[in-house]
């Protein structure tokens, strides 16, 4: 099968091509307005420091499309994506604790602001009040796909930090870790979507492939935004090398280097580490598994019964080859 290579549209054109999508954000803004923001002070002016910039609800917008692609959208697929938006934000908090980043978004990150203590704790109770909406609107069997992705989440975290600085990491074992930690989101959302849709059993599971698959394209692509201009991305470069982490094109490298060689390319300048990376084809095969990834993903989208409702496979390619 032979998919679009051109650049397709942005993440807010393909909200507005969803006609339930201005639903979806009525209900969101209205379950942060009760459940969030109402709630004492600190919380409520935590919760609109976090929400204020909204995000590119891509997740949510991922989730809705699989619904629509696997059946109808329903009351649960909003109770869905307010599920995952709020435990995506609650996983940033944490992230950015975990890694000490000051900056979430162009702006200051709620620790930097409020320190690590209330970050964490902040964190945690907004997971806990996405819970309690899937409890309040009578959806219980969503808690079942959240507690496998704080799960995998929170596996992948650890992993992350005992093995990602590792010099004898495998492959394998970089592609366990980010299969965990960034791409079991993304299956979470797709098999809410599926689920709130009435999807069968076998669409159930396709849809978690889809998932899998093009978050694990999303994690590639945003080790490749690393080693790109800070002024294409609009996102600092380089941060994972310079605080000893591996991404897919520096791990590929630094199996192919001795380990003198291997200190000098992490000691190197950025651009010099760059050309280096390029020269030896790091780049190439990180882009040729980022090609495998989102085309398996769009496979299985375009096997799912009702997929010509929604431009699914191109928001796919869009998450995989997004310019930041």
């Amino acid at each position: 099968m032979t998919f679009i290579t051109e650049a397709p549209s942005t993440v807010r054109a393909l909200q507005q091509t969803l006609p339930e999508w201005p639903a979806f954000e009525a209900f969101y803004q209205e379950t942060l307005y009760r459940e969030v923001y109402r709630e004492n002070w600190l919380l409520a002016k935590l919760g609109a420091f976090l929400l204020r910039r909204g995000g590119k609800k891509i997740r949510p917008l991922l989730l809705l499309y699989t619904a629509k692609a696997c059946g109808q959208i329903t009351e649960k697929t909003f109770v869905a994506g307010t599920l995952v938006e709020l435990l995506h934000n609650a996983t940033l908090v944490h992230d950015d604790v975990v890694d000490d980043s000051d900056y979430r978004r162009g702006f200051f990150s709620l620790r930097a602001l409020w320190g690590n203590r209330i970050a964490v704790l902040f964190g945690d109770w907004l997971l806990a009040r996405g819970l309690l909406i899937a409890l309040r609107y009578q959806v219980p069997e969503l808690l079942h796909y959240t507690a496998q992705a704080v799960e995998a989440l929170s596996e992948g975290e650890l992993l992350q930090l005992k093995r990602m600085r590792e010099a004898n990491l495998s492959l394998e074992s970089y592609f366990t870790v980010i299969e965990k930690k960034t791409a079991a989101l993304f299956e979470a959302a797709c098999a809410m979507g599926a689920w709130t849709s009435g999807a069968s059993a076998d669409r159930l599971l396709t849809a978690q492939a889809i998932g899998r698959a093009i978050g694990i394209a999303f994690q590639i692509r945003d080790d490749l935004l690393d080693w790109s201009e800070s002024t294409l991305t609009g996102k600092p470069t380089d941060t994972d090398r310079t605080q000893k982490r591996f991404t897919l094109p520096l791990l590929w490298a630094a199996q192919r280097l001795s380990p003198t060689e291997r200190r000098a390319l992490f000691r190197a300048p950025f651009r010099e580490a760059q050309r280096r990376l390029h020269e030896m084809g790091a780049f190439a095969y990180a882009e040729e598994r980022l090609r495998e990834y989102t085309q398996q993903a769009q496979t299985l989208a375009a096997s799912l019964p009702h997929h010509h409702t929604v431009p699914l496979t191109q928001l796919l390619h869009l998450l995989a080859y997004r310019s930041q």
